[in-house]
């Protein structure tokens, strides 16, 4: 009698072992499956930690977007200025030009300044019409420079533009005496792409720092969330031979009890 029951505590001791087996083969299987490792309830607190730590690393990410569209605002702002700088020398080539006027005709004259006059509203009209994302580059009337966000908070953020008002050419009508405004605008170019150089200097280390922080950040919340590959694949391994020994050995408890049952007939 003694045997017997050896027998049938063996068979369900082999039974349980294989019934926990399999629950460790279907954790393996699904980590595995999804790529997340606090599955079954695995690591709650560090999935949760994971989570956020994620989280801030793609805030970084969407920080360092839009650091790249605040540089895109200060390159169209430096592309404006350049433009602004040519017609500024070419104005005060056409002053220089008519100062010579004891030896210009009329027409000559004539020419002269309807070129300055048109140079004056050019500038004026690249200042008052070129937009970037319906947002104004370098104006006219006050000194313009956008808030970039540069960080994962709402703290950081960063002025961005020429930050310097160009002043307004559209009542150029001769050559003669625009020096002056040449110069005028020259000195105003000069000091807005000054202040877009610094910008863009500084928006390059601001995107070169939060490209590292959401790089690391997200590969600190990697470790915590995603699934050892190599480690649970082991563990699946391990759980498929336990399961086949341990249903093995439950039918091997079966067999031998089913022996002494056919000697009792």
């Amino acid at each position: 009698m003694p045997s017997v029951s050896n027998i049938a505590i063996g068979a369900n001791m082999a039974a349980a072992a294989a019934t926990k087996a399999r629950h460790g083969m279907n954790e393996s299987i699904a980590r595995l499956s999804t790529g997340v490792r606090a599955m079954y309830g695995a690591d709650a607190a560090g999935h949760s930690m994971g989570k956020s730590i994620a989280a801030v690393g793609a805030s970084y990410a969407q920080a360092a977007r839009n650091i790249e569209d605040g540089m895109s605002y200060a390159q169209m702002g430096e592309s404006v200025l350049l433009e602004v700088a040519n017609l500024a020398q070419r104005l005060r080539e056409l002053a220089i030009t008519a100062d010579n006027a004891d030896i210009l005709d009329a027409n000559q004259e004539a020419a002269l300044n309807s070129e300055a006059a048109l140079i004056g509203d050019t500038v004026q009209n690249i200042l008052d019409t070129t937009d970037f994302n319906t947002v104004e580059v370098v104006d006219s009337a006050a000194a313009t420079a956008q808030t970039i966000a540069f960080g994962s908070l709402t703290a950081n953020t960063t002025e961005v533009g020429p930050s310097v008002s160009i002043t307004a050419t559209n009542t150029i009508t001769a050559a003669a005496g625009s020096e002056s405004n040449a110069d005028t605008l020259l000195a105003e170019v000069a000091e807005g792409l000054g202040n877009i150089a610094a910008d863009l200097t500084a928006l390059k280390a601001f995107q070169g720092a939060a490209s590292a922080t959401s790089a690391n950040m997200a590969a600190a919340g990697a470790r915590l969330i995603d699934t050892d590959f190599a480690l649970e694949t082991a563990s699946l391994t391990k759980n498929a031979i336990l399961n086949q020994a341990a249903l093995a050995m439950a039918a091997q408890a079966n067999q031998a009890q089913s022996s002494i049952l056919s000697v009792l007939q």
